[in-house]
Order: structure tokens, then sequence, then C-alpha cells
């Protein structure tokens, strides 16, 4: 666990430094998608939660750093099964087209308290006072602002939205086209 929250550490200062390196790549949506979700279904199955997803695509092919996304989406799906009881769900809506590539992680989970979701990406935040942990895995308090780090590395947008009781959803967007920069 500590050895975690010092890679985690130090990998969040160089994104923050701006030394993040993108290895931009072009994905197919749907086989990345089957392959994030077929790495989550047995979590899921495992904690009695529906884990669905559901693509609409009208670009098949989308660019970014595969392995930097699929850390987003690790940590919001990773997220989102530890805050829902059994029989909850876990939907995942993935959009892709010439402009952009979007994702939606909706739960309907424990929630976060609507005081707390302007601090839900700052390093170290927890909202565990809402969002109890009954499953034994904890978390460094670092996964949304390393999440966010790496949206806005490509250029892109993440946002969240929450009721106590109700449930969490997370959507990101990457641009299509994302502008060279020095710092990526």
């Amino acid at each position: 666990r500590m050895s975690r929250l010092v890679n985690e550490l130090l990998d969040l200062a160089r994104m923050e430094a701006g030394h993040i390196q993108l290895n931009i790549e072009t994905q197919t949506v749907d086989h990345y998608m089957e392959r994030i979700i077929k790495k989550f279904q047995p979590v899921a199955d495992e904690n009695q939660i529906e884990l669905k997803l559901t693509m609409n695509i009208s670009e098949p092919e989308a660019a970014f750093d595969g392995d930097r996304i699929e850390q987003v989406f690790t940590n919001l799906i990773d997220n989102a099964i530890r805050h829902t009881g059994e029989k909850g769900y876990v939907h995942i809506t993935v959009e892709s087209n010439e402009t952009v590539f979007r994702a939606e992680i909706a739960d309907n989970g424990s929630g976060i308290p609507e005081e707390d979701l302007p601090f839900v990406f700052e390093r170290f935040y927890k909202a565990d006072k809402s969002r109890t942990r009954t499953k034994q895995k904890k978390g460094t308090g670092l996964g949304l602002a390393i999440a966010k780090n790496i949206i806005d590395a490509h250029q892109g947008e993440i946002h969240v939205k929450s009721k106590e009781k109700q449930g969490t959803a997370f959507t990101f967007t990457i641009p299509q086209q994302i502008q060279k920069n020095s710092k990526s």
C-alpha cells in the first residue's frame, strides 16, 4: 500500500509538472471497450453488480493513449463498483464520433454529498463519510486527481454529477484531434 501511494504521488507530481508522456495511438473503440469490460466483469459478478456497456459509435476509431485512458476507466469503474451495493449497477456509455470520444461511468451507489463535489478531483480527497467502503480494498485518494490530469493532458474534460443514496456519474470527453503540445 505504501509503495502504491509513493508511485501514485510521483506519477501525479510528474503530470502536474507537465511531464506526462502520451503515446497517442488509434484505438478501435469496440475492441478497446470490450477489453475494459472483460477486465471488470469478474469483479462486478463477485459483488453481484450489473456491469453494462452501451456504445454509440459513428466513428469506429479514436486516438488517445490507450494505457492512460485505461487507467482512467480503471479508477472510475473500480470506484463505482466499490461504492455500489449488491444488486446495484454500473453502466458505461461510450460515444465515438468525428469530433469526440466520450465516456460516462454511472452507478446507483451511495453517491457523493453535494458540498464535496467541487473537491473530488483534489489529491487525497475521500468522501468516505458518505461513500462507505464495505469491501476490503482501500484507496489512496489520488485516483481521481490522476484521472483528471490524464484527461487534461488529452485536452479533454471530466465532470461528476452525484446525489447521495442515488448514485454518481463521471463523464469525460477527449477531442478526436489532440493538438500537439510541447508538454504532451
